[in-house]
């Protein structure tokens, strides 16, 4: 199982391997260090139990696929549309813009899902079974500004 922890002091993402499993690892970006706790569940590619981040047991399933770069297809194509619809090409302007659309949603379509914590947003990917539920916006409040307090963001 990959992890990608995230560091509580500048969010920078750690990519840990689970089997090989530090009990910590130093920031590169402000140079922290997070004491990591694996359980033999995420060391065995089974089931994602336990954040050896925050500790936490909640967990919620999204698709693993980069928004950044979805926007980037979708504005690349809205440039290039707007080229066309500027020499009065609208036909072939609304068509690129629909291409556009239909490569970012057949693209995210194709994605498989990776669990994220609800607390510190460290992400597991992995071949074991997705059971977590998909993202629930009022646990989220709920447990991030618990994590925050705890770690002194708040």
């Amino acid at each position: 199982m990959n992890v990608v922890a995230k560091c509580p002091t500048c969010d920078a993402g750690l990519p840990l391997d689970a089997k090989e499993a530090p009990e910590s690892i130093k920031c590169g970006g402000c140079g922290r260090e997070l004491a990591l706790a694996f359980s033999d569940a995420l060391q065995h590619d089974s089931k994602v139990d336990a954040c050896p981040v925050c500790r936490g047991s909640e967990f919620y399933l999204r698709k693993d696929f980069d928004p950044k770069m979805g926007l980037t297809v979708v504005i690349i194509g809205a440039l290039i549309s707007a080229g066309f619809y500027w020499f009065g090409e609208d036909l072939i302007a609304y068509s690129i813009l629909a291409l556009a659309v239909l490569v970012d949603l057949v693209v995210y379509g194709r994605l498989g899902d990776v669990t994220v914590c609800y607390r510190c947003h460290s992400e597991f990917r992995g071949k074991y079974q997705r059971t977590a539920p998909h993202f629930d916006l009022h646990t989220a409040d709920l447990l991030e500004q618990e994590y925050e307090r705890k770690i002194g963001r708040r």
